[in-house]
């Protein structure tokens, strides 16, 4: 098993309510990993930033979020991988009591580099 430090990153487009704006993410992360790397955990906290924060009638407070993740993560073969990974954007109440925050439940097939 090993411990390592990654760096999420995203960039993409979240619709609701009829309204559809950009999101950036931002997440360090700590990502454990074992049988020689064919399985990895991983958990972080970080920044997103979402300039529109209106999506009809819900509204999550403001532009700028703190995104917390976890995610498991598969290497069937070389380079290639699946997961899924779940993640939470809220403001914690920095914009006001009356903001949500937004759970994501996302499926990843990737190739690395």
């Amino acid at each position: 098993w090993n411990v390592e430090p990654r760096l999420i990153t995203s960039s993409g487009a979240l619709e609701g309510g009829g309204d559809t704006g950009l999101v950036v993410d931002l997440v360090p992360d700590i990502a454990l990993s074992g049988w020689n790397g064919f399985v990895s955990f991983d958990a972080g906290a970080g920044l997103g930033l979402y300039p529109r924060y209106k999506f009809g009638e819900q509204n999550v407070g403001g532009p700028a979020q703190i995104v917390a993740t976890i995610g498991i993560t598969v290497n069937p073969v070389s380079h290639g991988y699946a997961g899924f990974r779940a993640q939470h954007f809220s403001d914690a109440g920095v914009y006001g009591p009356n903001s949500l925050g937004v759970d994501m439940y996302i499926v990843e097939i990737g190739y690395k580099f």
